[in-house]
C-alpha cells in the first residue's frame, strides 16, 4: 500500500508537471525545458543522498523525512504560485524526497525479508508501474472536474499521506513484532 500510494501521488503531479508549469506559472516552453532539468538534478541529488543517508542514519528515519516533506511541499505548493521561485523551491525539495524515498524504500523492504530480496524488489517495481497508471488517471479526473491542474498538487498530497500513514502502521507492527520476539 506504501508504494501504490507514494507512486500514485507522485504519478497525479509528475503526469501533469508540464501543464503545472505552463498553465499556473505561467512558463515559456524553453523556461519548462530548463526547469526540467533543475529537477533532474534534484532528483540526481536526492538518489545520492537517499542511498548515503540510508546508510546512515536508516531506512525507517529516511523514509518518514522523505514522507513528510512529500506531503507538505505539494500541500504548499498551490498557495505559493504566486511567487515563482517559493513554487520552483518546493517543487525541488519534492523531487529531492521522491528520489530519497527510493533507496530508503527498498533497503527497508529488504531488511524485512532479506532471504526474498530478489522477489520483493521485482514485486515492489511492479507495484510501482500500477501506482504510476493509477495516479496518471486520477490526475486525469482531477483535471476534468476542476478543469485546472492547479489542484494536483493536493490531490497528490492526498495520497502521499495515505502511504505516509501506510509506512507509520508498518513501521509500528515491525517494532511490535519485534517486541515479541526480544
Amino acid at each position: 500500500m506504501l508504494v501504490l500510494f507514494r507512486e500514485a501521488g507522485n504519478s497525479v503531479m509528475f503526469t501533469y508537471l508540464t501543464s503545472f508549469l505552463d498553465t499556473i506559472l505561467h512558463r515559456s516552453a524553453s523556461d519548462i525545458g530548463i526547469i526540467m532539468l533543475t529537477l533532474g538534478i534534484a532528483g540526481a541529488i536526492g538518489s545520492r543522498i537517499g542511498g548515503s543517508a540510508v546508510d546512515k542514519w536508516g531506512s525507517v528515519r529516511m523514509m518518514i523525512t522523505s514522507m513528510i516533506v512529500h506531503v507538505v511541499t505539494l500541500a504548499l505548493l498551490p498557495v505559493a504560485i504566486q511567487s515563482f521561485p517559493l513554487a520552483i523551491a518546493l517543487l525541488s525539495l519534492w523531487i529531492m524526497s521522491m528520489f530519497i524515498m527510493g533507496p530508503a524504500t527498498q533497503t527497508y523492504f529488504i531488511e524485512k525479508a532479506p532471504q526474498s530480496s530478489n522477489l520483493i524488489i521485482s514485486l515492489n517495481v511492479s507495484v510501482t508501474q500500477v501506482g504510476l497508471a493509477t495516479g496518471a488517471g486520477v490526475g486525469g479526473m482531477a483535471v476534468t472536474l476542476n478543469g485546472t491542474v492547479l489542484y494536483n498538487p493536493w490531490v497528490a498530497s492526498a495520497a502521499l499521506l495515505i502511504a505516509f500513514t501506510a509506512a507509520v502502521v508498518s513501521f509500528q507492527k515491525n517494532r511490535r513484532m519485534q517486541a515479541v520476539t526480544a
